[in-house]
């Protein structure tokens, strides 16, 4: 499934992420912005404030995955400790694929072709379909696959700490990120 419902939503904050040539970083042109999903309530401790998750229901886009267990066929199983074959796994989801080679549970498959090659059991039928596809099929699949990447918030500007080239050392620092911990900290108190 392309994206999940979350029904008890349990995040402080979504993060849009954005093609963006004004505003974005220095190493990806991404922008972020995060919007606070909680709600602020003083208890009387005289502690910092309660930050509370609303707790309403989100939408994760772009997952492309069931989460149940499959038999993926032998081409993915494993011998535990004791002994015994582990036949199923958890489907991986497919957002960030492009990011995160190798693939498969295990990280067996060095490129996409080559973890969809290894697939059998509950999913050979659909593995013996994309290998029946002509190639210009198949690279458009794969350039699908592709498609889905994870940029890391160490590297991606944000209305939480955005680009400045004005920072000494720019870019190695000052290249903006999406750092949520400032959501939470209370600049009275030192780290």
């Amino acid at each position: 499934m392309p994206n999940l419902i979350i029904e008890n939503d349990r995040t402080v904050a979504d993060v849009e992420t954005r093609y963006d040539e004004v505003n974005g970083g220095y190493f990806n042109n991404l922008y972020a912005t995060a919007n606070v999903k909680f709600e602020v309530t003083d208890d009387g401790s005289g502690y910092a404030e309660l930050k509370t998750p609303i707790g309403k229901p989100f939408v994760v886009k772009g997952l492309y995955s069931d989460l149940k267990r499959h038999d993926l066929g032998p081409g993915f199983y494993e011998r535990n400790f004791d002994g015994t074959l582990q036949t199923e796994f958890v489907t991986e989801s497919l957002w960030g694929a492009r990011t995160t080679a190798p693939y498969g549970h295990d990280g067996r498959s060095i490129n996409l072709m080559s973890v969809i090659d290894r697939h059998g059991g509950e999913a050979q039928e659909p593995r013996d379909a994309f290998m029946q596809l002509n190639k210009r099929q198949q690279n458009r699949i794969l350039a699908f696959l592709r498609s889905l990447v994870l940029f890391p918030p160490d590297d991606t500007a944000s209305n939480l700490n955005p680009d400045n080239s004005a920072t000494p050392g720019y870019p190695q620092t000052g290249h903006g990120s999406i750092k949520l911990p400032v959501l939470f900290n209370d600049p009275a108190e030192s780290e």
